[in-house]
């Protein structure tokens, strides 16, 4: 049956991802961005609108019962890895597996999507060809990264028969498996466990904060430095001025930490994703995270923990092909998957309570006035990062093991 503009509609605005699946599919151009509250969403122009109908047909929201992902609902075990490299472990937020699974793409003259800043310190994808260009789209980036063109980039290289690895949040990887419709033997995906993503205008509100009490352009930042081991990096933003001073942002000047780890500010749907294991499940080949409660409550003899350990949860056989591709290059030992699932990240974030009333206040106030009223750290909190801090993660869980609490 054939459509007309009026047919042509989007998913619900707080359901939207911002995946912009739609919009990179659409051939008429007839999709823009529009911000709300400093979130980008895609926006039909009904007067340049060829009705299509191939933006409904990306969306993966609108598709859903046609996307079913892997909810791992009789899975036993997980896999605890990391890699071999001890200075690759150490440049990474956790287990440096992201890097070894890219490293081997880019081998083969494979191509590589990840996130990186741009100049202005905004989050956006992009493609890397060379091995020492990895950097940039290493380590955790707690901010919603703009796609732009990179599925229809992704789809190119593989249909010119290039290997890719398309690594994002599980609701990127979903819009961009419902945008290339099909399986191909050349192209990975690889989600990372998301809490959610804060709006690049609440991460750049709190960047405009830090330049102006300090008079330089912030350039670079670092989510999760190890200088005192892997879960102090929580605890720890390091930010790099023009200037060429480095901030390390701490306790109760962490605020922009504090306030993602308590899950305010988040996209409206990240509080009811449809792509966790809670709902529709992981449409990756891969899902990496954190392996944070790792051998708390079960031994676990890894020596350099404080290095940081991952958690590998293989979705499909084109995943298990890709691992076993690297299984030279890193070490893996099974773990009980209810062990791993004491880790957050696995279904959607909770929206807290005065969520609203915050940001509204955010608008008028400081960062540290908002965390004051409406996400204090207790004192409880403010000891235990202190002491992490202080004699590092090491010394702490030895004292926590001498005790009987870990």
């Amino acid at each position: 049956m054939a459509l007309n503009p009026a047919d042509i509609h989007l998913c619900e605005q707080s359901q939207c991802t911002g995946c912009m699946a739609c919009k990179q599919k659409c051939k008429a151009g007839a999709i823009s961005t529009q911000v709300v509250n400093g979130f980008a969403y895609p926006s039909i122009n009904k007067d340049i609108c060829k009705a299509c109908g191939m933006c409904m047909n990306a969306c993966p929201v609108l598709n859903l019962k046609g996307l079913k992902g892997n909810c791992h609902e009789d899975t036993q075990t997980c896999l605890a890895a990391w890699n071999k490299s001890t200075s690759i472990r150490e440049k990474s937020s956790s287990g440096g597996i992201f890097t070894a699974l890219a490293e081997h793409v880019l081998s083969i003259g494979g191509v590589v999507f990840g996130a990186a800043w741009d100049s202005n310190m905004v989050l956006k994808h992009k493609a890397v060809e060379k091995i020492d260009d990895l950097d940039a789209i290493r380590r955790s980036k707690y901010v919603q990264s703009d796609v732009n063109d990179t599925f229809c980039q992704a789809e190119r290289f593989v249909k010119e028969g290039r290997t890719v690895l398309y690594c994002g949040t599980p609701c990127q990887i979903a819009g961009l498996r419902r945008f290339i419709g099909k399986d191909y033997e050349n192209l990975y995906l690889v989600d990372i466990l998301c809490q959610g993503a804060p709006s690049p205008a609440t991460f750049r509100s709190y960047l405009n904060e830090i330049e102006k009490s300090n008079g330089s352009k912030v350039i670079d930042c670092n989510f999760r430095t190890k200088d005192r081991g892997w879960r102090t990096g929580l605890f720890q933003l390091r930010l790099q001025l023009e200037n060429g001073r480095a901030l390390r942002k701490t306790l109760d000047n962490n605020e922009y930490y504090n306030a993602f780890f308590k899950e305010y500010f988040m996209r409206e749907s990240c509080y009811d994703c449809n792509f966790k294991i809670n709902h529709q499940g992981y449409y990756a080949d891969i899902t990496l995270a954190d392996f944070w409660r790792i051998g708390n409550k079960i031994p676990f003899n890894e020596k350099n923990y404080t290095k940081g350990v991952s958690a590998i949860v293989v979705n499909t056989e084109q995943g298990k092909k890709l691992l076993e591709a690297r299984s030279d290059k890193i070490e893996i030992v099974e773990r009980t998957w209810q062990e791993f699932t004491t880790n957050g990240g696995l279904t959607s974030s909770n929206k807290p309570a005065n969520n609203d009333a915050a940001k509204e206040y955010l608008n008028e106030h400081s960062w540290h006035e908002t965390q004051q009223k409406f996400f204090p750290l207790g004192k409880r909190k403010k000891v235990s990062h202190l002491l992490l801090l202080t004699f590092g993660e090491k010394y702490v869980r030895m004292v926590k093991k001498a005790l009987g609490r870990l």
